[in-house]
């Protein structure tokens, strides 16, 4: 079935042109003011609004608001022949999707339509997704109920249709990634979403990979290669890790931001830059101003907007949800039945610190599927840390190291195997710099430590 298309113009001129662009994708209905509009959505399910802005009677802009207090979850384009930023803005805080300054081409036109289908299309699984979890959510793979996780989602949905960087701060294996796809999921952007860790990449090719080269630029640059920046054009660029961009390299980065240019290695002209920023780090970054490891001004123009994404364990009323999401993610591909928990396991799981957070759940839910041989997923099942620690073993301080030491090491071992035996590429897979990773190794004897300095 093709998605349904409201146009409003007082010109009836206007209503033919709009209706022969769009009739090929979309079934079109038109109307010759807002007043008669308005009823129709009682009637019949519509996937997008585009609405004339000046008209006599109830206007493009009055037309909006009435439109997003009956139905909120349509989209709305604005057309205008008087296009202004004034207006546009006007607009846009009244929670126009977009607008389109008349004459428009017939391309620009269907192109825009079919990006506000799709935009009606996810608000509209959010939402059922929400009453389907009875007051949960689960947003491109973000799932939850708890205060904190209700807060940032509130703020994504705010922040997302903008073009303002953010800053995405929390543990490792939170899932910062899912928040900033989540963040592109809920953009206006057209473009594609790519992501880039900086501690996977060498620091001598890091200017290159962010910003692309010439032929010949460096010894071995055989021809001209696009960075990530032009390649996420019109798109979102996710920087993990932005705490390990080069010192050379943040005044590029500061100016991409401010001016919206770069210059790729070995060229001297300037590139536009049409790219959303989302950055995310597992330090400190005020403590890498002050050390002097981070240029200011470029920690407050990536820090627009902080979103903090709290570790599991302070919010453990989620593990119930995100134990079943999980569940229902891995067994189809793994090819094993979707069982949960039994009541020991379940509650083995909430009283688990979850040193490695959602990732290291991910893992225990993967093993006990794989594991699992009866009609629950039982607690030998599961990692062996998740086992109550015998009452005589110590503080309860002490059986909390022991069980997060045991995890790190096997999750260590299991890294390794997966990269080969490569540390270079269990870097790159755990998300962590290379000295880092070597000195965890270190020390559970994995590696020798002569190897720190290899």
């Amino acid at each position: 079935m093709k998605p349904r298309v409201m146009v409003i113009d007082d010109l009836e001129s206007a209503r033919q042109m709009v209706k022969r662009t769009l009739a090929r994708s979309f079934e079109v209905y038109d109307f010759g003011s807002v007043a008669e509009a308005l009823p129709a959505l009682d009637r019949a399910e519509f996937d997008v609004i585009v609405t004339d802005l000046r008209m006599p009677g109830i206007d493009g802009l009055a037309g909006l608001k009435r439109f997003r207090e009956k139905v909120p979850e349509i989209p709305v384009v604005i057309m205008t022949a008087f296009a202004t930023v004034e207006t546009a803005v006007e607009a846009m805080k009244a929670g126009a999707f977009d607008y389109l300054k008349k004459p428009f081409e017939p391309e620009e036109l269907e192109i825009l339509i079919q990006r506000a289908v799709e935009l009606g299309r996810l608000r509209r699984e959010n939402a059922k997704l929400k009453d389907a979890l009875g007051g949960a959510f689960s947003i491109h793979g973000i799932v939850g109920q708890s205060a904190a996780m209700r807060e940032m989602v509130a703020l994504l949905e705010r922040i997302a249709p903008s073009d303002v960087p953010v800053l995405i701060e929390g543990e490792s294996g939170t899932g910062k990634d899912l928040v900033a796809r989540a963040i592109h999921g809920m953009s206006r952007a057209g473009g594609p979403y790519l992501a880039l860790n900086m501690s996977a990449i060498p620091e001598n090719l890091a200017e290159s990979e962010l910003f692309g080269h010439e032929k010949g630029a460096f010894s071995g640059a055989d021809q001209a290669r696009p960075g990530f920046f032009a390649e996420a054009q019109g798109g979102t660029l996710f920087l993990d890790e932005i705490g390990l961009l080069p010192p050379l390299l943040q005044p590029k980065l500061l100016r991409v931001l401010e001016d919206g240019e770069y210059i790729p290695v070995g060229s001297r002209k300037p590139r536009k830059a049409d790219v959303r920023i989302v950055c995310a780090t597992n330090e400190d970054l005020r403590k890498a101003v002050d050390a002097g490891r981070f240029r200011e001004d470029l920690y407050y123009r990536i820090r627009v907007v902080p979103i903090r994404l709290p570790p599991l364990r302070e919010r453990r009323e989620d593990i119930p949800l995100l134990v079943e999401h999980l569940v229902k993610k891995h067994a189809l591909r793994l090819g094993r039945p979707p069982l949960l928990p039994d009541p020991e396991a379940m509650k083995a799981l909430l009283d688990h610190p979850w040193p490695g957070n959602v990732r290291e759940l991910e893992h225990a839910i993967e093993r006990a599927l794989l594991l699992a041989r009866g009609e629950a997923l039982a607690l030998g099942d599961f990692p062996p840390e998740l086992a109550p620690q015998p009452t005589s073993s110590g503080e309860p301080e002490g059986r909390f190291r022991a069980a997060r030491d045991a995890w790190e090491k096997r999750y260590l071992e299991d890294l390794l195997r997966e990269a080969g035996g490569s540390v270079g590429r269990a870097a790159e897979l755990a998300g962590l710099h290379r000295s880092t990773l070597y000195e965890k190794l270190a020390r559970y004897g994995l590696v020798e430590p002569k190897d720190e300095k290899a």
